[in-house]
């Protein structure tokens, strides 16, 4: 795999990181680009659900598939009801458990795509069928079994973007046509974290933008133990910052063997540096030393409280869509219109 370096490309993308180190509220998008429930109701009240199918404007339909084999082994849910809206975007509905101990219902959806009012408009369809108070006391005893942490680097190349991980020796790299468009720190079972060419994902652009790198956690707190697992409730008080992630200046890129950036690639700067031997080892380890990116308190403190921002924003979501309405009785007159 050739890869010919700009030097200075690459010291724009040193710009731009560290302006985001210094300042990730100004000059990197902090986000949740996915978010899970479940919800404690009895079976009675997840036969409801099944009512929403009804329900149809210009702007949304919902469809129902019954999961089985491989897909409800993934899901652990029997039923799955999408409410598929006109742009595109989805937010999924699973009903009915495989294992009698679960919540009959789960709603998933990934924030980034499914706009506030979208996703508003079908969780006060779910409040009008439950009733006020039960979805609002329902929903806060919710527990969250996953949610996706995306910090993105607008205008950086994915190939600039150096990790490393201190807590996970596995390395997952991705590859399309010899070209490596991602990869991940962790088994996809747990909670890894993945860095890709959101662009390139994209079709080649992405918010405008030619270059543009995501890195995402994907934190699943029932897989992290009791003491990991929260509730809806609890949205606004969980803190995340990618703590253990190791950033490099782009800058160690330059004069980079082909030999040597093709192991990175293969198996992660870390564990090339141990592969390597003689000048390459010793030059490799001296840039790590160099270029290694100081975190720093307030880049943590920052991501954290940004963080708990937008989980609070979803928890208001969650607990009450109304307030992302403000014509919801219009909104009713519009089905009844659409369906008349």
């Amino acid at each position: 795999m050739n890869q010919n370096f700009n030097d200075k490309i690459i010291e724009t993308s040193s710009f731009i990181l560290s302006k985001a180190f210094k300042k990730p509220e100004i000059h990197a998008i902090l986000s949740i680009d996915m978010i899970s429930v479940t919800i404690p109701l009895s079976k009675e009240q997840a036969r409801k659900f099944y009512s929403l199918q009804k329900y149809r404007t210009a702007d949304y339909r919902f469809k129902l598939k019954h999961l089985d084999g491989k897909d409800a082994g993934q899901q652990k849910y029997k039923r799955r009801l999408d409410a598929n809206f006109s742009d595109g975007s989805t937010l999924s509905i699973f009903l009915f458990g495989l294992n009698e101990l679960q919540n009959p219902v789960k709603i998933f959806f990934n924030p980034n795509r499914v706009s506030l009012r979208n996703a508003a408009t079908i969780l006060q369809l779910i409040q009008d069928l439950l009733g006020h108070c039960s979805y609002q006391l329902s929903m806060l005893s919710g527990n969250v079994t996953r949610v996706d942490y995306a910090l993105d680097l607008p205008n950086v190349p994915f190939r600039h973007v150096i990790t490393d991980y201190a807590y996970s020796p596995s390395y997952y790299p991705f590859f399309e046509h010899d070209s490596r468009t991602g990869y991940r720190y962790g088994d996809k079972t747990g909670c890894p974290i993945s860095a890709y060419d959101k662009a390139k994902e994209q079709g080649g652009q992405y918010l405008g933008f030619t270059k543009y790198t995501r890195i995402e956690k994907q934190q699943k707190p029932r897989v992290r133990g009791a003491k990991s697992m929260f509730k809806v409730a609890e949205m606004d008080k969980q803190k995340y910052s990618f703590q253990g992630l190791i950033f490099y200046d782009p800058n160690i890129l330059v004069n980079m063997p082909n030999r040597v950036y093709t192991l990175i690639e293969q198996f992660g700067i870390g564990k090339a540096l141990t592969l390597l031997d003689g000048s390459d080892h010793r030059i490799l380890k001296k840039k790590m030393e160099k270029y290694r990116l100081d975190r720093g308190a307030s880049f943590k403190s920052v991501l954290e409280n940004t963080y708990q921002e937008r989980m609070n924003h979803l928890k208001l979501l969650l607990t009450e869509p109304q307030r992302f309405i403000t014509d919801h009785d219009n909104v009713k007159s519009r089905i009844r219109d659409f369906q008349s």
